[in-house]
C-alpha cells in the first residue's frame, strides 16, 4: 500500500488553492492536504500535520513564502518546499534554489506542478534512504571503534605497503613510541619487535598477502618497559569490496599464561615422578613379600603348609595386578577390570599348572571401570573363587569350564558372577560358616563391599556377588 502524500498548501487565495488541488488529482495524486495563510497556523499543521511537501505562495498579506521556507527548513528539514507563485523573478528563484527551496512553479503553469511534486517526493525519499543508510553506517563505524579501541589485546591495522595505518589503545599503550609517531611507521621498524625476528615477520607479512594461510603464531615483543613479553598473534583480513585493503594484527599477552603452564608441567613432572617412585616401591616391597613366601615354602616339608603359602603369594600377586592396573591407568583412580580378570585368571593357570586342554577358562565381561576401594576386594574375591574352583572343582581327570562374568544388572548394580560346572561343593558345607581362611576371607571382602553373595549348587557352583555401583 501506498504511503499517504501529505500536502500542506500556504496560499491566502481560495480559488488558488482550489486549483492547485485539482491539478494534483488530474495527474491521479492521492493525497491529503490543509490549506494555511497566517504563520501560527502553518506553524501548528508543520508540527501536528506533518506534511510530505509544502506547496507555498511567495507573497501573502499576513505571512511570506521566504519565512516559511526557513520555519520549514528548521522544524522539517527533510521536507521538499516549493514555491507555486504568481510572479516570480528568475534571479529570485534561483537564490530560493540556493537557500533550499527544491522547486518553483508559476500559477499561470501549474500543469508542470503534478511533475514537479512527484520528482521532489521521489528525490526526498531516496535522500532520506540515503541518511538512514549513512546513519547506519556511522553506528555500525562508532561500534567497531568502541571495540577497536576498548579491546584487551594488542590490534594493529596494517596497509599493504607494511605500515601501521592504526592500533588500538592497548597497543599504543605497549609500544615504546607515542600512537602520533608509530602511526605511518612499517611495522617492521617497531622497536618492540627484536631484531632476529624483524626479518621473519617480513617473510611471514609477504606470504600472508600471497595469499598463504598464516595460521596464529607465537612472537615475541619488546614492551614500553623494556620487558620480552610473549605474544599469540592472530592477522585476519580486512575486505572492503570483496578485496583486501588491509591487514588487522590481533595480539595476546600470554607471558603469564606460559609460566604458569611451565610451573604445571614442571609440577606435574615433579609429581609423576613422585608416583612413580612410590609405585615402584610398592611393586618392590609387593614382590619382595611374594618371593618370601615363595621361598618360605621350599622349606615347608608338609605340602598342605606349602598350598597354603602358594595361595597367600597368589593373594599378593592378585594386589599386585591390581596396583600395576592403577599405575598404568590414564586415570589413576580407574582400573578396567574387564583386563585384569583376563590377567588374573592367566596368573592362576600358570601358578597352578591348570590344564586348559581339561578345564576351559571363560569369562564375559563388559569392560566395566572400577575405583580402588572396590577393585582390590573384589580382585580378591575372584581370586579365592577361581583358586578354590581349579584346586577342587574338577578332581583327577575330570573335564569342565570355569567362567567368570563381569557386567551391571537392571537397576545399574556391579554384579560378578564365578561358576563352574564341576561336582560341586558338598552339601554339608556351608561357606558362609566355613572355618576355612578362603570362604572367611570372601565374605569378609563383600562386606567390605556392603554387597550380598548368592552360592547356587545347581549342576557345579556358581557364586553371585551383587553391590551398588561407585559414582565415579
Amino acid at each position: 500500500m501506498a504511503e499517504e502524500i501529505r500536502v500542506l498548501i500556504l496560499e491566502d487565495v481560495p480559488l488558488d488553492a482550489e486549483l492547485i488541488e485539482t491539478q494534483l488529482k488530474r495527474e491521479g495524486l492521492q493525497f491529503t492536504s490543509r490549506i494555511v495563510e497566517k504563520e501560527e497556523d502553518y506553524r501548528r499543521e508543520l508540527a501536528e500535520f506533518q506534511p510530505s511537501i509544502i506547496l507555498a505562495d511567495h507573497s501573502l498579506p499576513q505571512f511570506d513564502g521566504i519565512t516559511a521556507m526557513n520555519l520549514a527548513r528548521e522544524i522539517t528539514p527533510n521536507t521538499p518546499f516549493i514555491f507555486v507563485s504568481g510572479k516570480i523573478g528568475e534571479d529570485f528563484a534561483v537564490e530560493m534554489l540556493k537557500e533550499g527551496a527544491t522547486d518553483y512553479v508559476l500559477k499561470n503553469n501549474l500543469t508542470k506542478l503534478p511533475h514537479s511534486v512527484k520528482r521532489a517526493l521521489k528525490e526526498a525519499k531516496e535522500k532520506l534512504e540515503k541518511f538512514k543508510a549513512q546513519e547506519a553506517i556511522k553506528e555500525r563505524e562508532e561500534k567497531y571503534r568502541t571495540l577497536f579501541e576498548y579491546f584487551p589485546n594488542y590490534v594493529v591495522v596494517l596497509g599493504l605497503d607494511g605500515k601501521i595505518i592504526d592500533l588500538n589503545h592497548a597497543a599504543a599503550k605497549f609500544s615504546p613510541l607515542s600512537r602520533e609517531d608509530t602511526i605511518g611507521m612499517y611495522f617492521n621498524d617497531l622497536q618492540s619487535i627484536t631484531g632476529e625476528d624483524s626479518v621473519y615477520y617480513q617473510e611471514l607479512f609477504s606470504r600472508y598477502l600471497n595469499g598463504e594461510e598464516v595460521g596464529p603464531f607465537e612472537s615475541r615483543l619488546i614492551s614500553r618497559d623494556g620487558e620480552i613479553r610473549l605474544m599469540e598473534v592472530y592477522p585476519a583480513p580486512l575486505l572492503k569490496n570483496g578485496e583486501l585493503f588491509a591487514v588487522q594484527v590481533i595480539a595476546q599477552d600470554i607471558t603469564d599464561r606460559k609460566k604458569a603452564e611451565t610451573e604445571i608441567n614442571a609440577s606435574l613432572k615433579e609429581k609423576e615422578m613422585l608416583l612413580g617412585e612410590i609405585n615402584g616401591r610398592v611393586r618392590n616391597y609387593m614382590n619382595m613379600i611374594s618371593s618370601l613366601l615363595e621361598l618360605q615354602s621350599v622349606y615347608m616339608k608338609n605340602e598342605e603348609n606349602r598350598e597354603v603359602l602358594k595361595d597367600n603369594k597368589n593373594r599378593v600377586k592378585s594386589m599386585l595386578l591390581i596396583h600395576d592396573g592403577f599405575s598404568q591407568s590414564e586415570d589413576f583412580a580407574l582400573i578396567d577390570f574387564s583386563q585384569y580378570i583376563k590377567k588374573l585368571i592367566e596368573l592362576i593357570v600358570s601358578s597352578y599348572h591348570v590344564d586348559t586342554d581339561r578345564i576351559k577358562m571363560k569369562t564375559h565381561t563388559d569392560g566395566l571401570m572400577l575405583d580402588i576401594d572396590a577393585a582390590i576386594p573384589c580382585g580378591l574375591i575372584i581370586n579365592e573363587l577361581l583358586t578354590n574352583a581349579v584346586k577342587h572343582a574338577f578332581p583327577g581327570t575330570m573335564e569342565g569350564e570355569i567362567c567368570v562374568e563381569f557386567g551391571l544388572d537392571n537397576h545399574d548394580n556391579n554384579v560378578l558372577l564365578v561358576k563352574d560346572n564341576g561336582v560341586g561343593l558338598a552339601s554339608d558345607i556351608e561357606f558362609k560358616d566355613s572355618g576355612t581362611m578362603g570362604f572367611q576371607l570372601v565374605n569378609t571382602l563383600v562386606k567390605q563391599l556392603e554387597g550380598s553373595i548368592i552360592l547356587s549348587k545347581n549342576k557345579g557352583t556358581t557364586f553371585q556377588i551383587l553391590w551398588s555401583r561407585s559414582e565415579y
